[in-house]
């Protein structure tokens, strides 16, 4: 067992069902493991499995990768609770007057002449404030305002309808007007994305600029990093005991790192609050999905809510980690080590797992001991001959004697002359006493 730089960690986490299913590992309650980290309960459950199909020294199995949690420490609020990096950016104005415009739009609304509902109480946001830095304006540039919502009067026929994300020009330093445009569904000024989320960064160069030219002047970059797990090697090592687990080798995780430049771009006729379905999460994902292709620096590609161009690509592999699992095996043997012999002539063959002890015939039982490795071996030794105890002989009655010869003693049985031959002798005397006196009392 390796004893180089490492330390013994019980998981927490108990073997319950596998253990009942798996008797080679009923006498221990948990996996030890000498590793940087304990076992999962699933990964303990996965290496239960293994052992139940009987593997042999050196045997392998993956148990699969590790899980891996994404760093991130921002969460996404919600589509009805964010606030979009334009309007954090933007400073909260008022309209100064009643202006008129001309809509501009891709609906049956497009060249009506509109005045602004309620204008002095809508809640508007200077666009060029927006822009990096929140420069100051010089005096003859355009300002424009942006509004989540407003409710416009046709000067036509006095008819009135709700638009959101308008964008419409006021007077600017000089207090002059060169546009009277009103543009609304422009979706750049909602964007579900929020200036407090660290994985993108917006570079706007002249907010001004968007609502008449759109997002050719502004850039949103992203950097998106993958953790790429490691996965987990089991290797069979009879030289452990069942339970233990040592690691050979340390699971590290690998690393991709891609870096984007977006541009955002929706379609100015999506119906409804379609376009609040791209949130940065929905935007993250699909970058971390190229990320994972490996891409190559200016490669490009184009989604539902804009066009991406890669800047930058790094990555770093990942290291298994090896584990190394012990089992062990019951033996059979006599006590000079040989294997015991069955009935059919052949070696008793080492069993897999903590087996009990066995009977062999013609085999006596010894003990039991248990092998520095964990393998438990049962001795036995020749059983000794147990002698089969004689039948006593039972004398034979003497019949009546001739008158003139005593009758001879019964023959004793084949194997008994030895054991009786004192007895017999006796016996053989009594008669010829008995008959020497009758021929005496006869002849008197």
């Amino acid at each position: 067992m390796k004893t180089s730089n490492k330390r013994k960690i019980v998981s927490s986490a108990a073997l319950g069902l596998a253990l009942l299913m798996t008797p080679t590992l009923a006498s221990r309650s948990a996996i030890h493991t000498y590793a940087q980290a304990a076992l999962t309960a699933d990964e303990e459950a996965k290496i239960q499995a293994f052992l139940a199909t009987q593997p042999q020294n050196n045997d392998t199995t993956n148990i699969g990768k590790v899980a891996v949690t994404q760093p991130s420490s921002y969460t996404f609020p919600g589509v009805n609770n964010y606030t979009s990096l334009f309007q954090s950016r933007g400073t909260k104005v008022n309209i100064d007057q009643d202006y008129e415009y001309t809509i501009e739009s891709s609906d049956a609304n497009n060249g009506k002449r509109v005045k602004i509902k309620n204008w002095a109480s809508v809640e508007a946001y200077d666009i060029f404030k927006m822009g990096d830095g929140s420069p100051t304006p010089i005096g003859y540039e355009d300002k424009f305002l942006y509004a989540k919502e407003v409710t416009l009067i046709d000067t036509a026929d006095g008819s009135e309808f709700t638009v959101k994300n308008a964008v419409f020009p006021v007077n600017n330093p000089d207090g002059d007007r060169p546009w009277e445009t009103l543009w609304y569904n422009r979706y750049t000024f909602d964007l579900p994305i929020e200036e407090s989320d660290p994985r993108f960064k917006a570079e706007i160069e002249d907010a001004s600029l968007i609502p008449l030219f759109g997002n050719g002047y502004w850039t949103l970059h992203a950097t998106v990093t993958e953790m790429v797990p490691y996965e987990t090697i089991v290797k069979i090592d009879e030289s452990l005991k069942t339970g233990e687990v040592e690691e050979d080798v340390a699971g590290v995780l690998g690393g991709k790192t891609g870096k984007y430049d977006i541009m955002y771009s929706l379609a100015e006729d999506l119906p409804g609050d379609t376009y609040k379905q791209y949130t940065s999460d929905v935007i993250y994902a699909d970058l971390l999905a190229n990320v994972d292709t490996n891409p190559a620096v200016s490669d490009m590609f184009s989604k539902p809510w804009g066009d991406v161009t890669v800047t930058s690509f790094t990555s770093s592999p990942a290291t298994n980690r090896v584990l190394r699992v012990g089992i062990d095996y019951t033996h059979f043997v006599t006590e000079d080590g040989t294997s015991v012999i069955a009935a059919d002539g052949t070696p008793v063959a080492k069993k897999y797992g903590l087996q009990p002890q066995e009977t062999f015939a013609g085999y006596e039982y010894v003990t039991t001991r248990t092998e520095a490795n964990g393998d438990r071996v049962h001795v036995y030794k020749k059983a000794s001959a147990t002698p089969v105890a004689p039948s006593p002989a039972t004398p034979t009655t003497p019949a009546a004697p001739a008158a003139s010869t005593p009758e001879a003693p019964a023959t004793p049985k084949t194997g008994d002359t030895n054991l009786f031959a004192a007895f017999a002798m006796l016996v053989s005397g009594m008669i010829a006493s008995a008959a020497a006196f009758i021929t005496k009392k006869k002849n008197a």
